[in-house]
């Protein structure tokens, strides 16, 4: 039924919840899984000047991205590894760009994106935004919303 099931980690415990459902439906359809991590240049950037003003020295975002992609490089290959360990199909992606954006350019519309949200409401997402929301929105292929599991 899917060709991919596409599963955005930024490294956080919640969206490794997403990763478990992404499992049973691989499982269930025979369908490999893809973990995508998306290195956000524009906001690395942006912190970047705030942090240090007008003169800032942009050779240092280059060594910050330089950095992000190593250590998100690093993060995927060993949850790559625990799943092939498992038995899955499973490749790791590191791309770089606008996070909900990039997930969405991704996947094709024979694929299912599965995600995690916090499931903020009213004021509290307005301030922090939310990529899960802004990937269901713009995405080409069904989109599986994974909400946070309260704490136990």
């Amino acid at each position: 039924m899917f060709q991919r099931i596409i599963v955005p980690l930024d490294g956080s415990s919640l969206s490794e919840q997403a990763l478990e459902k992404a499992k049973g439906l691989s499982t269930a359809m025979h369908a490999p899984l893809v973990v995508l991590r998306v290195v956000d240049t524009a906001s690395i950037t942006r912190l970047a000047s705030v942090g240090t003003g007008a003169g800032m020295d942009y050779s240092m975002v280059g060594e910050v991205l330089d950095e992000e992609r190593q250590d998100s490089k690093d993060y995927l290959e060993g949850i790559v590894a625990r799943l092939k360990a498992d038995g899955f199909d499973v490749t790791g992606e590191v791309k770089q760009g606008p996070i909900a954006s990039t997930i969405v350019d991704s996947a094709t519309p024979d694929d299912v994106i599965v995600i995690a949200s916090h499931g903020r409401t009213g004021v509290q997402r307005w301030f922090l935004g939310s990529v899960a929301e802004d990937v269901v929105r713009r995405a080409n292929c069904p989109v599986l919303l994974i909400r946070e599991k309260p704490e136990e």
